[in-house]
């Protein structure tokens, strides 16, 4: 009669401990701003399926990858042995129902297996943290502490069954051999200490349970918890899409406190793991800029907790003074280093959002304080008197056109014909002379392949992508507004570009406003034109070319493999992958705005980018966005190589072969 009553006690003990420590950070939640993420629930159960009980992100670091699979995998089977333990202090024979006789057995053998795996993550995991050289997770005492609770949940599950196998005198193979190994270290014991043994390893096994399980909620393996609702409640907009803001009734902009953030955003902070993935192709981290993610949710979260008392408290009149997260506990210089190249949201094995509150951070800083870095200053008033960033007279966007009887889209509409393919130029192609280059060699493409096209010429306006990363969006929404009634105005269906950054703004968050609208990218669309015949390449291009890509094109958009066909397919040309690339890719440095912003900590990333590139030996640079075309231009320069490797984009390889 005393194991009931003495299990009794220790679970309401735990279960009460660890309601006292969960329930307030529940609350924190609902004490946030609301977040509509109940939508979609199919979608969501499906990814959750991938993300969370699939663990589909955690082969893209194969061994570690693995070794945390055997190691989550392991407790979702070992659960069941663990509930039936607690279970046994109330009935010696209960098992679950269906797990009887044969079925019983075979559960046995595939725990057993399972806890294997686990040790042997376990073993991985600590050697990665005690070793020599410091790995990614870096050193934690708590890390090491939580892998030794897991080898002795495994190691006490072992001799329980050893030790009740070796008392009751039966032999667990071929069903338990872990439980087997177990018994023979037992038995030279005795039958009644081996069940001394065994009834101890038991109740350590179950006090070791209810302890981690109230470890859990003081430290970084709070994820544990928190980590699968963190997967169900993901951004299911299209990746990269910055949340619309109602300016006509939005009573605040950006996150300026702790009280501004949402209940996802602090459930994004309790679910990183501080593993460091998201550092691994970060250009910030690789390039020693103040921003590092996990130490960004780390700060949110201590926010959060000092902040906790007045968040829960309704006191309106205090959250209202709560000090400010940039400036008192974030550097503004964390916040403006981001070139939002998304890497670290493709690496997140629990799928935080780290670049949407980054912007709003932004927003905060540019349409509340007026705080930001005065090199936007003179990019917002381009873009606001001339429509574009340069700042360049808006009546010169179509000067490149000159004399190249290029139709414009006004003058067909006036005739009453349909409008064709628009060729969308962008900023960058109408008034930077080195982009100018890759203009007029997709016109030279288009007229070859005898593809009907237009351009808007001086309607043309800028896409409104530096203003909305760098978190202007008054000026975003009135950019975008004036560019989405001249094309419906017009009723342009395609739209071709050869900037990844139009490519991501029109497509995909012109639909928020009304702008629905078929966008291709150059990449693509030569892809296309040859696979059709109507482009025929001839001439010879020697070239040897080292690939970049774009993350707006490849990491946002999934496309990687149009451009490297199409250089395929230029006689004499070759294609050398870079030893980071594709969706380990690592930015130029000009994404999120930073294009338009000094770069004065750290090593620049386009230099560190271009390093790479230089270290492949080729003759060329490749690329198929204008920004990285300029950034690894002026990297390759500054690392003296200018002279001697050429850097190009798809569009200007293509034309020398035609």
């Amino acid at each position: 009669m005393i194991t009931p009553i003495v299990m009794t006690v220790l679970i309401l003990i735990g279960l009460g401990i660890f309601a006292s420590l969960v329930i307030p950070r529940f609350r924190l939640l609902l004490a946030l701003k609301p977040e509509n993420r109940f939508d979609q629930i199919g979608a969501r159960i499906l990814g959750t399926l991938k993300f969370a009980f699939g663990q589909a992100r955690m082969p893209r670091d194969l061994v570690a990858g693995l070794a945390h699979i055997f190691i989550f995998s392991g407790f979702l089977v070992v659960s069941i042995a663990t509930i039936t333990h607690f279970a046994h202090a109330y009935s010696s024979d209960w098992h679950f129902p269906g797990l009887g006789g044969v079925a019983g057995q075979f559960y046995l053998l595939l725990k057993d297996i399972f806890e294997m795996l686990v040790l042997l993550g376990v073993t991985y995991g600590l050697w990665r943290r005690l070793k020599p050289t410091p790995s990614r997770v870096g050193r934690s005492w708590e890390g090491v502490f939580v892998l030794f609770m897991i080898s002795g949940l495994m190691l006490t599950d072992f001799f329980t069954y050893g030790g009740e196998l070796v008392s009751s005198g039966q032999l667990g193979l071929p069903w338990n051999p872990a439980g087997h190994l177990a018994s023979l270290v037992l038995a030279p014991l005795g039958p009644e200490m081996a069940h001394l043994v065994g009834v101890g390893s038991w109740w350590i096994h179950c006090i070791a349970i209810l302890v981690f399980l109230n470890f859990l909620p003081i430290g970084k393996h709070f994820h544990v918890i928190t980590s699968i609702p963190n997967v169900f409640f993901r951004n299911l907009r299209p990746w990269g899409q910055v949340a619309k803001v109602d300016l006509e009734t939005a009573e605040s902009f950006g996150i300026s406190t702790s009280a501004q953030l949402t209940w996802k955003m602090a459930l994004d902070t309790y679910s990183c793991t501080e593993c460091g993935r998201c550092a691994m192709f970060c250009p910030t981290v690789l390039t020693n800029k103040p921003l590092e993610h996990r130490k960004l949710n780390l700060a949110l979260k201590h926010a959060l907790y000092e902040d906790m008392p007045i968040l829960l408290s309704g006191d309106a009149k205090k959250r209202e003074e709560l000090k400010p997260l940039v400036g008192e506990r974030i550097s503004p210089d964390t916040i403006w280093a981001c070139t939002t190249c998304g890497s670290c949201e493709q690496e997140c094995p629990v799928l935080i959002e780290n670049v949407p509150r980054i912007i709003e951070m932004r927003q905060n800083k540019v349409l509340t304080e007026g705080d930001f870095p005065a090199e936007l200053a003179r990019s917002y008033k381009g873009m606001e008197n001339n429509n574009n960033p340069w700042g360049i007279g808006f009546d010169q966007r179509d000067a490149w056109a000159e004399g190249l009887d290029i139709p414009r889209v006004s003058d067909i509409a006036q005739k009453g014909g349909e409008v064709p393919l628009v060729y969308w130029i962008g900023c960058a192609g109408s008034f930077d002379d080195r982009n100018k280059k890759i203009t007029l060699a997709m016109v030279k493409i288009l007229k070859a392949s005898g593809v009907p096209f237009a351009i808007l010429g001086k309607e043309e306006g800028c896409c409104g992508d530096p203003a909305r990363r760098t978190g202007n969006e008054y000026l975003f929404q009135t950019l975008i507004q004036q560019n989405i009634e001249k094309l419906n105005n017009y009723k342009v269906k395609k739209i071709l570009t050869h900037c990844p950054h139009c490519l991501h703004t029109i497509g995909t968050e012109y639909t928020q406003f009304g702008g629905n609208f078929e966008v291709v990218h150059h990449t693509q669309f030569l892809e296309e034109l040859m696979r059709t015949g109507k482009l025929k390449l001839t001439k010879e291009v020697n070239l040897s070319i080292a690939w970049h890509d774009s993350c707006y094109l490849g990491r946002y958009h999934n496309i990687f493999s149009a451009s490297r066909d199409v250089v395929k397919a230029v006689p004499g040309a070759t294609l050398v992958e870079m030893p980071r690339h594709e969706t380990r890719a690592v930015c130029c440095g000009a994404g999120g705005g930073r294009f338009w912003m000094e770069e004065t900590i750290g090593e620049k990333i386009n230099n560190h980018r271009a390093k790479e590139a230089l270290e492949c030996q080729t003759q060329a640079v490749g690329s198929a966005c204008p920004y990285c075309l300029v950034m690894m231009r002026d990297g390759v320069a500054a690392l003296g190589k200018g002279e001697t490797v050429r850097t190009l984009d798809l569009a200007e390889i293509v034309a020398q072969s035609i």
